[in-house]
């Protein structure tokens, strides 16, 4: 008699068994029919499809911050502003008005005084440009108007406001990813829970009934298991090696 064989699926990684189970919920096609199914087996296939269901969802929660992508975009926002304004200070310097080239020149010295900050660490940035901003926003408003100097400082200030608004999602993004750890753990161990209870369905029903109507589904997930106990095996196998490797030589 077929019988689906023993395997101990807590021992795969993470990815890997989403990727078995994965493979069980579409081999569940192979299956009697729901007409000829004992209701047993129809519920335990819905329960290991709901919480394989939930298994990838805690696994894609917990794979993607795009809070960390958006506080990269508003950095790189926030260096194309300040290099904006700093450029366009340099080419007012050679502007052909006297009080235009005045004012530029003043505005370029509080931007050289600082130094080029985008090339700090995002922190250290923040406190130049907080620095900056504060300095050239206490300038009476004449003194930037005849170089249309305050759209650019405005823009600066902005973008920099974005990229602090994003650094806090961020942070608190990566404030749960613990939750979101620990959410993989427990849909994970649900879905193996569901996993196994289907495998001692369908085998006592092979005992009961013969196993004419599961060879299919048996004979794969036994194929299954078998590359899946082949990468268990290979990857101790490297890491028993690797330790031997990394022991110190014998002294002669």
């Amino acid at each position: 008699m077929k019988k689906i064989k023993s395997f101990g699926i807590s021992a795969l990684r993470n990815e890997e068994s989403f990727g078995f189970l994965k493979l069980v919920v579409a081999e569940t096609d192979n299956l009697p029919s729901e007409e000829t199914t004992p209701v047993g087996l129809t519920n335990a296939v819905a329960a290991l499809e709901t919480a394989y269901n939930q298994f990838d969802i805690a696994l894609e929660s917990a794979a993607a911050n795009p809070d960390v992508a958006t506080a990269a975009a508003a950095d790189t926002a926030r260096d194309q502003a300040w290099r904006g304004v700093n450029n366009y200070l340099t080419a007012m310097l050679a502007h052909p008005d006297e009080e235009k080239r005045t004012l530029a020149r003043m505005f370029k010295d509080e931007f050289d005084k600082y130094g080029d900050p985008t090339n700090l660490s995002q922190t250290e940035e923040s406190g130049v440009l907080h620095n900056l901003l504060q300095d050239t926003q206490s300038y009476a408003s004449h003194l930037k108007e005849p170089i249309y100097l305050d759209a650019w400082l405005s823009d600066l200030n902005a973008k920099e406001e974005a990229f602090l608004e994003a650094v806090e999602a961020r942070n608190r993004s990566e404030a749960s990813r613990a939750a979101r750890i620990g959410q993989v753990k427990e849909t994970r161990t649900a879905a193996e829970t569901t996993y196994r209870t289907l495998v001692d369905t369908v085998n006592a029903l092979a005992l009961l009934n013969g196993d004419a109507d599961y060879a299919d589904f048996i004979d794969h997930v036994n194929a299954m298991i078998d590359r899946q106990k082949q990468v268990i095996k290979t990857r101790a196998t490297n890491h028993a090696k690797k330790k031997e490797d990394e022991k110190p030589g014998e002294l002669s």
